[in-house]
């Protein structure tokens, strides 16, 4: 068998032919399949069999004639995008190197892909991520338009470009030049590889642009904004039969240990000043005094209670979900609030966790260096050496959020902290407090402080509240 790139249908697509139409499906997504008589459907035929290299393809499709060939490359464009076919590409004896899965409307064709620069250095780019995949090294960027997942041999070759080297000098034992040099090609094609100029700089360091991006932001970004068909999006609900669903709050309240004063809401309905002039008087506020217990309890009830609490019905989608103040994605309320106290009239001084249904507070730690730290840290949030008499901490149960939610249940928390945020500076401003989100937190020191397991319950958000 001869070397090179193939078209080939993926591992675990399947082909129902007892559909009407015939599709192939894999993770969901199904494709209608070209009819059986007509002449694009030679060319399927052929890499249902066997992966068959592009060129054979488009000559048994162009004998049906120039429209039949311009229907199997839009529908195998379309089996490409949809994650159902790929380009592998392999060595002289049939071994498997690399596989190609296109990531973006944009991504190349890699039967005829654009030649290597002949004098140009290329580098791994700084947005590359490798790991491991669905049962094989994955190799990807966020600026990319392919995924490759990779070989032992072709995770070798990428390695060779953590500095900069021409595609010609990428051969390693095991790969021939040719089959090297085909793999660069494609890894440079799809935005993996980058070029590099006399001085060393990558050409994609010198963007405007995407200089000021990291890693970690357009990972984030593009994982939860485009679509990409294999990886599901959205409310997949992927746990449920394998997970319960995960409880309404956090934890389990019984009669707090500290009971809040609650406010009149029909008085506060009357006096309170207009939604426009909050509005327009909102402003944060960093330097903050001490308040009292009932001043606090008013501030929680406003912003963060729960006003009502629903019980999952008999749909295995079903979740229990409660009603508050602030909206919240799908209305799972994953966040807990909880009271770093340094100064607050009728309340010790301490670590408190907010119960949200009985209105109080129950202790979670008294105060010590770990406490005194993360308030000492809010204040820092802001460029003061003050510490701060208070700092609320939100805290999310990330398991509510990802039993439902695929590829987004991260940023949708970062969604939900950011409307709790304008909630509670607005009732802040109505109530004539002075507050301020904060940009950052320790959610090590928090989980340490709480005794959570960090990737179980820790903080996603930090907010100063004070008079």
């Amino acid at each position: 068998m001869s070397g090179g790139m193939l078209v080939a249908l993926r591992d675990r697509t399947a082909v129902d032919l007892g559909a009407s139409p015939p599709v192939l499906e894999r993770a969901g997504i199904r494709l209608p399949m070209p009819a059986l008589a007509a002449p694009e459907a030679g060319p399927l035929a052929r890499v249902l069999a066997a992966p068959t290299d592009a060129v054979t393809l488009s000559e048994l499709a162009a004998e049906g004639g120039p429209v039949a060939l311009a229907r199997w490359m839009t529908w195998s464009r379309r089996a490409m995008r949809f994650g159902l076919l790929a380009y592998r590409l392999v060595d002289e004896h049939g071994e498997l190197i690399a596989e190609f899965v296109p990531t973006a409307a944009g991504a190349p064709d890699l039967a005829d892909p654009a030649p290597l620069p002949s004098a140009s250095l290329l580098l791994l780019s700084r947005f590359a991520l490798l790991h491991r995949g669905d049962g094989a090294l994955t190799l990807e960027s966020p600026q990319g338009t392919l995924r490759a997942e990779l070989s032992g041999v072709a995770a070798a070759v990428v390695a060779a470009f953590m500095v900069p080297r021409t595609g010609a000098a990428a051969s390693i034992p095991g790969m021939n030049a040719d089959t090297a040099e085909t793999l660069v090609a494609a890894l440079y094609a799809g935005g993996l590889l980058v070029t590099v100029d006399d001085d060393g700089r990558a050409a994609e360091d010198d963007d405007p642009v995407l200089s000021q991006w990291e890693l970690p932001d357009l990972l984030l970004h593009a994982r939860s904004r485009y679509a990409v068909a294999d990886r599901p999006r959205g409310g997949t609900f992927r746990f449920v039969g394998i997970r319960p669903a995960p409880a309404a709050l956090a934890f389990d309240f019984g009669v707090p240990a500290i009971p809040l004063p609650r406010p009149d809401l029909d008085l506060l309905a009357r006096e309170d000043p207009p939604f426009a002039a909050v509005m327009e008087a909102r402003a944060s506020r960093r330097s903050l005094g001490p308040i009292d217990a009932a001043r606090l309890g008013e501030f929680l009830y406003r912003s963060v209670r729960v006003r009502r609490a629903f019980d999952a019905g008999d749909d295995p989608r079903d979740y229990p979900m409660t009603v508050r103040p602030h909206p919240a994605g799908g209305g799972m309320h994953e966040l807990t609030t909880y009271l770093v106290i340094g100064e607050c009239a009728d309340i010790e001084r301490g670590f408190y966790r907010y119960d949200p249904v009985g209105h109080g507070l129950d202790p979670v730690a008294p105060w010590g260096p770990r406490v005194h730290t993360l308030l000492g840290d809010a204040g820092k949030a802001t460029g003061s050496d003050i510490v701060p008499p208070l700092a609320v901490i939100l805290a999310a149960d990330f398991r509510r959020l990802s039993w439902k939610y695929e590829g987004i249940a991260y940023p949708t928390i970062l969604k939900n902290v950011g409307v709790v945020y304008a909630t509670m500076q607005l009732v802040a401003t109505a109530m004539g407090l002075g507050s301020c989100p904060l940009g950052g937190g320790d959610s090590e020191l928090f989980a340490l402080a709480a005794g959570t397991r960090a990737i179980e319950h820790t903080s996603v958000g930090e907010f100063l509240l004070g008079a």
